[in-house]
């Protein structure tokens, strides 16, 4: 289990790396037979994949399944956002088991047993392994690290490392699937000669010109009267563009829980009652590990290190004896320096690492190491650090807040070329101390930090408010609207999608996304606890994931068909002999524009204009253009003068069309996949 442990010992790293990279994005990561039974368990599904129905308890099963091996890897408890990131994964991991893979084999898409050894142990390292299995320090993959972590999986008795391998495994099977999937489509792009040739042209000359337009906006909406038949029309020929995500439209109302005058009058008599006790303190680190909101930071720090103020309180001359109560928000901070050291920047050691409490092994090798017996060869024998062993023990250079406190201490009190023995979460090292930069005055800091809270008495006057509101309101969104009216209450509106985890602007507000998705329109909520804060909130509207509906984006296509009748109007009004005589009509003003390429996506002074920049590519010098229907309104230019780059080879080009498909194809790839598979998403009203 020695690899399992130095797996551990790196966990941070690895676990930091794993969650914030999603496996699919990797390359771009029955309760019975009755009715009242079925709808329970429909009710208890997390969401649906092609068909296949994913229910609570299995989902739940598999993420308690990710987070045990992610937790055995860092040993340590994952935090609330890693969770999120966690569960996403799994839902990922479904989506390509269920929606994805059978695809994939379905075209003769295969990982053999002979790919798999060789994506461990060959010429083509999977990337997932390649991630866990690498130095962090230097990135550089070892393949024995590998070996050695198989090799000891049958040794442990709690199947913890058979869980990590095989997670481990799956990772690695479904990445190759997929790469080889993404490595099928992108060998069906091909870039022909008439491509590169009209890139080249488009690419090799910059134009300038004079221009006009006229705004949409000079014919008014109330003109303009758009058929029924077209906007069903429209909406027929491009339903895929109205796709809409499951969502609620959500008011609600805040009761800041915030200090009275009281609570700060009351905390800085405690705050000046505390500063007294510190100032006459002996032991100032001791005083403030007691009396700090927030625990005391025991690393000693240069004077670059900390924050102008804070630096010339602590080294400044004629300093005073503390620092503060200073107050910024609602926060007061008091200082002291507790102890001044000489501490070196950078240290360097080597160590063996033992299981805890094996004192009289350490012993045995301590006395050996001291009798001339070689570092390099206990290391590799005994330590449980194999990563480190294979270098002879060493850890390199490293900085004292880049390894645990206990063994950065032993380090800086240790003198270079002497040994010592100390013991950390991660078990009993046997160091030697092989590189100390120059020492320099560093201080240790006793903070404390007051923040100030509302009492209980202020909190119970603003539920109290939150009551009387409720009870306003019973239930009704119509008496939620008078209530807050009455009471001068302001109402935030917001959309919240199925995949959102909070509300924008409302730290740890998960629970109400979780009672919104679980609600009708109209329904009002009781009173939720948010962030110490309390909130009311009344869904009124409640969109489905699919097709909006024909009445849902009648008024944005009505929009659209407006602009093009508006377009096609002025159009057929802008004409004349010259840009000056149709400028002079209509009182518009003549502008210039310069450094127009096909390649750019703006021109400075008209903005996002992909059709006039298209046409000014193509059209002739000193002619007078035809009228172009842009976003913003409809142009008519000159192209004023024209200059040849020759900036672009035809094998340059064709290497950027490549890259360009390339590129195109792994944005889109994923999206595609997605859009072709049939997906249902219920995970906000569990989790």
């Amino acid at each position: 289990m020695a690899t399992l442990n130095t797996l551990r010992t790196r966990g941070g790293v690895i676990v930091s790396i794993v969650i914030g990279i999603a496996l699919l994005s990797f390359l771009l990561g029955d309760f019975g037979t009755s009715g009242a039974n079925m709808m329970n368990e429909r009710k208890m599904q997390v969401g649906k994949i092609n068909g296949e129905k994913i229910g609570y308890t299995d989902f739940s099963n598999q993420l308690d399944s990710r987070k045990n091996v992610l937790e055995t890897l860092s040993g340590s408890t994952l935090t609330s956002e890693q969770q999120d990131n966690v569960q996403n994964q799994v839902w990922e991991n479904l989506i390509m088991e269920y929606a994805w893979m059978p695809g994939f084999e379905e075209v003769g898409l295969k990982v053999t047993d002979n790919e798999q050894l060789d994506m461990i142990n060959g010429s083509f390292i999977s990337p997932i392994i390649r991630m866990y299995f690498s130095d962090p320090n230097t990135g550089v993959y070892n393949g024995t690290i590998v070996q050695d972590f198989v090799a000891n999986i049958s040794k442990d008795p709690t199947g913890r490392s058979a869980m990590i391998w095989n997670f481990f495994k799956d990772q690695m099977i479904q990445e190759r699937f997929f790469s080889k999937y993404l490595n099928l489509v992108a060998k069906g792009m091909y870039v022909n000669d008439l491509e590169v040739e009209q890139g080249v042209a488009n690419a090799d000359v910059s134009s300038s010109i004079s221009y006009i337009m006229r705004e949409y906006t000079a014919i008014p909406d109330s003109t303009i009267t758009v058929p029924q038949a077209d906007i069903q029309k429209y909406y027929d020929a491009h339903k895929n563009s109205f796709r809409q995500t499951n969502s609620r439209d959500i008011e609600y109302v805040l009761f800041d829980v915030l200090p009275s005058e009281a609570d700060y009058a009351e905390a800085e008599k405690t705050i000046n009652n505390i500063a007294e006790e510190f100032a006459a303190s002996e032991t100032p680190f001791q005083y403030a590990v007691l009396n700090s909101q927030e625990q005391p930071d025991k690393t000693y720090r240069s004077e670059e290190e900390l924050p102008t103020e804070m630096a010339t309180f602590a080294f400044g001359k004629d300093q005073p004896k503390m620092y503060g109560p200073v107050k910024e928000g609602d926060v007061y901070t008091l200082a002291r320096v507790a102890d001044v050291k000489m501490i070196p920047d950078s240290l360097g050691a080597r160590h063996i690492l033992i299981k805890a409490g094996e004192t009289e092994r350490a012993d045995s090798i301590l006395t050996a190491l001291k009798g001339g017996a070689s570092f390099d060869e206990l290391s590799k024998l005994y330590s449980l650090d194999q990563a480190a062993a294979a270098n002879g023990g060493d850890l390199g250079i490293f900085t004292a807040d880049r390894m645990v406190p206990e063994f950065s201490e032993a380090v800086i009190n240790t003198d270079k070329g002497e040994y010592f023995t100390v013991e950390t979460q991660f078990g009993l090292h046997i160091g030697e101390v092989t590189y100390k930069s120059t020492p320099k005055k560093k201080v240790q800091l006793a903070t404390i930090v007051y923040r100030i809270d509302p009492s209980d008495a202020t909190q119970q006057e603003i539920y109290a408010k939150a009551s009387k509101f409720v009870g306003e309101v019973a239930g009704s969104y119509e008496n939620f609207e008078k209530a807050a009216e009455d009471n001068s209450l302001s109402k935030r509106v917001v959309r919240i999608k199925n995949t959102d985890r909070d509300i924008n602007g409302l730290d740890n507000s998960r629970e109400i996304v979780r009672w919104a998705f679980n609600g009708k329109k109209g329904d009002v909520s009781s009173i939720l606890e948010v962030d110490g804060n309390y909130v009311v909130a009344a869904i009124t509207g409640v969109t489905e994931a699919g097709i909006a509906p024909m009445e849902a984006v009648a008024a944005q296509i009505t929009a659209i068909l407006r602009a093009k009748m508006k377009g096609e109007m002025l159009t057929k009004e802008m004409t004349g002999s010259s840009l000056a005589e149709v400028a002079g009509k209509y009182n518009l003003e003549e502008k210039q524009a310069s450094d127009i390429e096909f390649n750019t996506l703006y021109i400075e002074g008209v903005g996002a204009e992909a059709k006039l920049i298209g046409a000014v590519t193509g059209a002739p010098e000193n002619t007078l253009s035809k009228p172009v229907t842009g976003i913003n309104g409809v142009y008519l230019f000159d192209v004023t003068s024209r200059k040849t780059l020759d900036n672009v080879t035809p094998e340059s080009e064709r290497v950027r069309l490549e890259a360009n498909a390339e590129s195109y194809i792994s944005e889109r790839l994923m999206q595609a996949l997605m859009d072709q598979s049939d997906i249902t998403d219920n995970r906000v009203k569990f989790f």
